[in-house]
């Protein structure tokens, strides 16, 4: 009787006194990304599907808060309007080049986009995977690139290029929403979800050869993308317990 009276208040005591202590850490990790974007508005008027490669550099604090800063290179190969040289070419439809050959000229889709995010990481799995969610701010850039393969054209100097790749940029905005998984078992980390993108640009040159001059109208450059980063910690989250007895 002594001995189970002994026992059940040993047992007692260490669930009063027994204490653990969970300290939640930052998380650091850079991710290289890639989105695949859809245009929408101006940019589907001009360009077809695109895509954005870059790094990131976040931070998860311990309250799951989440930072990140962010720059990525855009391109694509589709541009619609294909007519914005014609006036450049012989009775033959050609662009000839000093040599006297045929020029051989293709039009891309360049850019970039810098920015930063603030979002939250809402748990679900365990405190390092779950939903994440955030909004950014930024700059957006974009051109025609007018490539001249092996040839030199003079109509098609450095300077020259100016009045036709509708050059553009401005501020820009996103929204994104996905899953977040850094996992206890595998090692294997990374993110995916979409993101919704809005880009306040305007046209950056003061000669455009398709309106005989500046393009002063506000632009909408909005992208709907489908974006997945791939996480490498520099600081995982770390749980730690402290038993008193």
């Amino acid at each position: 009787m002594r001995l189970s009276f002994a026992l059940l208040t040993l047992f007692i005591a260490i669930n009063i006194y027994a204490q653990s202590d969970k300290t939640k850490s930052k998380i650091i990790f850079i991710a290289p990304i890639y989105e695949l974007q859809f245009p929408l508005a101006d940019m589907k008027t001009d360009f077809g599907i695109n895509s954005n490669l870059g790094l990131e550099l976040s931070l998860i604090n311990d309250n799951n808060i989440y930072l990140s800063m962010s720059g990525s290179f855009l391109f694509g190969s589709r541009v619609k309007d294909t007519t914005i040289l014609d006036h450049l070419m012989d009775n033959n439809y050609n662009i000839i080049d000093n040599n006297g050959q045929i020029a051989e000229i293709l039009l891309n889709q360049r850019g970039f986009n810098t920015s930063l995010k603030l979002g939250y990481l809402y748990p679900i799995i365990h405190e390092n995977s779950g939903l994440l969610a955030y909004g950014s701010i930024g700059f957006h850039q974009h051109k025609i690139h007018i490539d001249v393969k092996n040839s030199a054209v003079p109509q098609l100097s450095t300077e020259h290029k100016k009045m036709y790749d509708q050059l553009a940029s401005g501020l820009s905005t996103s929204a994104f929403m996905g899953y977040f998984s850094i996992s206890k078992r595998s090692g294997i980390h990374f993110y995916a979800g979409m993101e919704l993108m809005r880009a306040f640009s305007y046209n950056q040159r003061s000669y455009n050869h398709l309106v005989g001059g500046p393009i002063e109208k506000m632009r909408n450059d909005s992208f709907l993308g489908f974006k997945f980063g791939w996480i490498v910690p520099i600081s995982k989250r770390s749980t730690k317990e402290f038993y008193y007895f």
